[in-house]
């Protein structure tokens, strides 16, 4: 996947916007070396779009119960801590997929 800062991003939309619609693959806009947003295919956004309305509406529909079926032990904040690492590993070896 193409990596451009913001400011090269911000100078080449209009071209960026056109090798995206003819299929040359998503643009990952970085800031402070991190990745901050991904220019992607309207059709591909779409398609994600639907598949999360679904998803979202099964969870709405379904509403999943666990109260008194567990108790909450350790530290919670490390716990969190974990997961963000988790997410942002997860989601750096996405983009690496997508290049």
């Amino acid at each position: 996947m193409k990596q451009l800062s913001l400011s090269e991003a911000r100078a080449k939309l209009s071209a960026l916007v056109d090798e995206v619609h003819k299929g040359k693959g998503p643009v990952a806009i970085m800031q402070r070396s991190k990745v901050k947003a991904v220019l992607v295919d309207a059709n591909w956004h779409d398609k994600v779009d639907k598949e999360l309305g679904f998803y979202r509406k099964a969870q709405r529909s379904k509403p999943f119960k666990l109260e008194g079926t567990m108790e909450m032990i350790g530290d919670l904040d490390r716990a969190l801590e974990e997961l963000k690492r988790e997410r942002e590993a997860s989601l750096q070896r996405l983009i690496e997929q997508l290049k």
